[in-house]
C-alpha cells in the first residue's frame, strides 16, 4: 500500500530528527564559517559547506574531518534503527499500526478476519489487525504489515491501534468475552466509528447492540437470509 510507504518514511524521519536537525545545523555553520573568515559569496560558502567544492583553506580541513564524522554517525544510526525493526519486526508493525488514520481495525484473526484482511490487502484500504496469537499472523509480521499482537481487551492495545480515529471497527473474534469487552471499550473511545460484531450467540445480540454496536452479525441470522433467498426461488409441488 502506497500509504503504509509513506507513513514507514514519516516514521523514520521523525526517528532521525535530531541527526538530520544536527546536519542541518552543521552545513549552516560551514556556510557562516566560509563566508566570514574567508570573506566568499554566499553560493561559494554553500558549495564549499556541502562539500561540492575541495577549497584550499585553513577552516576547510577542520570543517572536513568533523563534518565526514557527523554525517558518518548519523548514516550509522539510520542502518541501526532499520536493523532494530529488522530484529523485531512486531515492534515495527506496532509503530506502523500506531501512524494508520482513517482506518479499520479487524479484531481477531479468525477465518472472517482473515478475509477481510486479505480483501483489504488487495484494495490497499488502510487497516490495522489485532490478534494475540503471534503464530496465527506471522506471515503478516514478517510482510511488515500494521499488525499489533496482543489482548484485544487492554486499554492501550486498542490506543495503539488508533481506535480513536479509526472510521470502522470489525470485532471478529469468537471468544464472546472479548466482543463484549472490546464493544464496550471502542465505543466509549471512538463515538463515531461504525462498529460490526460477529456474534455466534443470538443471546448476546441486544446487550452488544446495547453497549454501542451498530451491527451485530449472528450465525442464526445469517444462515436464515440465505436460506430464505433459496426457499423463496422453490415452488411447491402437488402430489396426486
Amino acid at each position: 500500500m502506497k500509504n503504509i510507504s509513506k507513513i514507514r518514511v514519516r516514521i523514520l524521519l521523525r526517528q532521525c530528527r535530531y541527526g538530520l536537525l544536527l546536519m542541518f545545523a552543521w552545513f549552516s555553520f560551514g556556510v557562516v564559517g566560509f563566508y566570514h573568515w574567508h570573506h566568499l559569496s554566499l553560493k561559494e560558502s554553500l558549495l564549499d559547506a556541502l562539500y561540492l567544492n575541495t577549497p584550499d583553506r585553513t577552516f576547510w580541513d577542520l570543517y572536513s574531518f568533523w563534518g565526514q564524522c557527523l554525517v558518518f554517525g548519523i548514516i550509522v544510526t539510520i542502518f541501526i534503527l532499520q536493523a532494530f525493526e529488522r530484529y523485531n519486526p512486531l515492534e515495527g508493525c506496532r509503530m506502523l499500526a500506531r501512524e494508520m488514520k482513517h482506518h479499520t481495525i479487524i479484531i481477531g484473526y479468525t477465518h472472517l478476519g482473515a478475509r477481510i484482511v486479505d480483501q483489504y490487502r488487495q484494495e490497499g484500504r488502510p487497516y490495522v489487525l489485532i490478534e494475540k496469537d503471534s503464530t496465527a499472523v506471522d506471515h503478516l509480521v514478517r510482510l511488515g504489515e500494521p499488525v499489533i499482537v496482543d489482548n484485544a481487551k487492554e486499554t492501550s492495545t486498542l490506543q495503539d491501534a488508533g481506535v480513536g480515529h479509526a472510521e470502522k471497527i470489525i470485532i471478529a473474534s469468537n471468544n464472546i468475552e472479548t466482543s463484549l469487552i472490546v464493544t464496550k471499550k471502542a465505543r466509549e473511545m471512538n463515538k463515531s466509528a461504525r462498529l460490526i460484531v460477529r456474534c455466534y450467540l443470538d443471546e448476546f445480540t441486544e446487550i452488544l447492540e446495547g453497549l454501542g454496536a451498530d451491527d451485530v452479525i449472528s450465525s442464526s441470522k445469517s444462515a436464515f437470509r440465505e436460506l430464505s433467498g433459496l426457499i423463496s426461488h422453490e415452488l411447491p409441488t402437488e402430489r396426486g
